[in-house]
């Protein structure tokens, strides 16, 4: 009798250890993650450094405003840096006088607002030009400026257009008249239908 009792108690301890781990082990399994999630995350959590574009792009406003990077223009002599404190965590840097960055804009009649965000640590790395097809206008961030990335809004360019058509947009440090800055960063130019 006393055998039969060591057993029952050492098969029931048993048992009870075993659903024990079976129940641990179950727990566990939702805390697993899939090979599909550990990829997404990853993916994530690593930027992809943009394609160097070798065509002049050509995008169309639609709605009440747009946004588009800097590292996607036609770039010339400027350097794509990456920063995570930009939009997209890259931005671009005016390199010399020769720098541009230029795009197409396809408008349809309206009044516009231009602005870029810039990121700009002193003021004589700040003023740059945008033209707005020949028509230089002189673009500055605050002053001082923040050390980070912030809209032009002390020099936003305003534009009115009769009838739609494109227009052909450059960025680069100085105008025929006036010089301007580099090493300054661009994250992107933005463009607000006002009317």
């Amino acid at each position: 009798m006393r055998k039969f009792r060591i057993l029952t108690s050492l098969f029931i301890a048993g048992t009870l250890a075993f659903f024990c781990i079976s129940c641990q082990s179950t727990q566990n399994v939702g805390k697993v993650k899939s090979p599909e999630k550990l990829s997404e995350k990853d993916n994530s959590s690593s930027s992809v450094k943009p394609l160097l574009v070798t065509e002049l792009p050509t995008i169309t406003f639609s709605g009440q405003a747009i946004k588009y990077e800097c590292e996607s223009l036609f770039l010339n002599n400027c350097t794509v840096i990456e920063d995570p404190a930009a939009s997209q965590k890259y931005s671009i840097r005016i390199e010399n006088e020769s720098s541009t960055a230029q795009i197409k804009v396809r408008f349809p009649a309206g009044t516009y607002e231009c602005m870029l965000s810039e990121k700009a640590v002193d003021n004589n790395h700040a003023s740059f030009y945008v033209y707005i097809d020949d028509n230089p206008h002189r673009m500055y961030p605050s002053n001082p400026p923040l050390g980070t990335y912030e809209l032009t809004t002390r020099s936003p360019i305003y534009f009115t257009i009769d009838e739609p058509r494109t227009i052909f947009v450059t960025i680069r440090a100085s105008s025929s008249n006036k010089k301007g800055s580099t090493g300054m960063y661009l994250d992107y130019i933005q463009f607000v239908r006002r009317k």
